[in-house]
């Protein structure tokens, strides 16, 4: 029967219509409710009493996570420069040698050369990291070359120089002691050499190379006066007797005298030992004895081929003692002076006069005799024999006076 108001219920129940307690249909549903009572408790405590995590694993495979963008590569390191490392020396002692530029690599194909200037003939190779010129014979004695290495000059992975590079190289000329050897191989000195034990020396006509390196690394020996009356040499310095064959030398290649070797007398010196041009006259000299009778004797190589007696200087204007290179000539000049008295002379006209030290001379000068001092410090000689004498000197010449 129904409800027609509300009803006092329990505390804590719904307020509401009350309904009906519903009546199991059918004794079938038990068995089919019992299972799904123990499926529904089996789902839930099923995790938790196996170990199993709550979240089934997945059998799909992860996908892969993004990966971040990768980053730009670097900018490539700039390739370095090319540099020089190595330069010959500003002055070159042995002009025959090899002359070597290092780079900071081996020279890169299609590298410039260096370049020299003035132009010398000779070869450029490279080795390893080296430029290198050979010179076919040598660089010419006493000069000035400008050596070029190009700002394109490039080394294998490298860059360029970037900048023209120029070295002035400046040659040294021989010594005194090579002057002195070649002026004897070639006739211009009274002298003979002698090498040291175990050195050999190739004379006549040789290679230029070779004639170099005698000028520059001159061998090991001993000169000495040939024949032993000829003028003597001191080694190693450039005494008067190595000053008079100077000038007879350059006099016969048609250089100016000079008191000393330039470059030019260096280099008709190089031209004459190459090819053997010796002094085409014997080597001359006039000796002067002081001795009482008075003797000058005209030398030429191992034969004295005029000997006259002669005057010298009087007390108060003696003639000096020595070497002295003939300096000047004159076929006829005029002379003039102070006597040891203190008077004054006058001499026009006074023939075939060799000057060889300040205003003394080898001359002609008449006198009543001859063989004793008279003269204000000339060599005097009857005016037969010194024309005769005066034709076989030159500008260069030894007088050697003696006591």
């Amino acid at each position: 029967m129904g409800v027609e108001r509300d009803q006092q219920l329990p505390c804590g129940a719904p307020r509401g219509r009350l309904l009906e307690r519903p009546r199991r249909s059918s004794k079938r549903l038990g068995p089919v409710l019992l299972l799904g009572s123990l499926a529904a408790i089996f789902a839930a405590f099923a995790p938790s009493a196996f170990g199993l995590g709550e979240t089934p694993t997945s059998t799909q495979p992860t996908p892969p996570a993004p990966s971040p963008s990768a980053p730009a590569p670097p900018p490539p390191a700039p390739v370095r420069p090319t540099r020089l490392t190595g330069l010959p020396s500003e002055v070159v002692h042995d002009p025959t040698a090899a002359l070597t530029i290092r780079l900071s690599g081996p020279p890169a194909p299609g590298s410039p050369w260096p370049t020299l200037s003035p132009r010398v003939a000779g070869t450029w190779i490279s080795a390893a990291d080296t430029e290198v010129f050979r010179p076919a014979s040598t660089l010419e004695p006493c000069a000035t070359y400008q050596l070029t290495v190009w700002a394109n000059t490039t080394a294998v992975g490298q860059a360029p120089l970037g900048k023209r590079r120029r070295i002035t190289l400046r040659v040294q000329c021989p010594s005194i002691l090579a002057l002195q050897q070649s002026l004897a191989r070639l006739g211009y000195l009274g002298a003979r050499f002698y090498p040291s034990r175990g050195v050999k020396v190739k004379y006549g006509h040789q290679t230029r190379r070779l004639a170099a390196r005698l000028l520059y690394d001159p061998p090991h020996g001993r000169l000495k006066s040939y024949p032993a009356s000829a003028p003597p040499l001191q080694s190693g310095r450039l005494d008067a007797t190595t000053r008079g064959g100077l000038t007879v030398f350059q006099e016969d290649h048609g250089i100016p005298p000079s008191e000393t070797p330039e470059g030019r007398t260096w280099v008709s010196l190089l031209a004459a030992l190459t090819l053997n041009h010796r002094n085409p006259q014997p080597y001359t000299w006039v000796t002067v004895s002081e001795s009482i009778p008075e003797t000058l004797e005209l030398h030429r190589g191992t034969h004295v081929v005029v000997s006259s007696p002669t005057n010298t200087g009087v007390r108060g204007a003696e003639t000096p003692q020595g070497v002295f290179p003939i300096y000047s000539r004159f076929v006829s000049t005029t002379m003039v002076g102070t006597n040891p008295d203190g008077t004054k002379y006058n001499d026009p006209g006074v023939p075939w006069v060799n000057y060889f030290n300040g205003g003394d001379a080898v001359h002609g000068f008449p006198r009543a005799s001859y063989g004793s001092p008279q003269s204000n410090g000339c060599v005097e000689l009857p005016i037969s024999t010194a024309a005769t004498v005066f034709r076989m000197l030159a500008i260069g010449d030894i007088v050697y006076i003696t006591g």
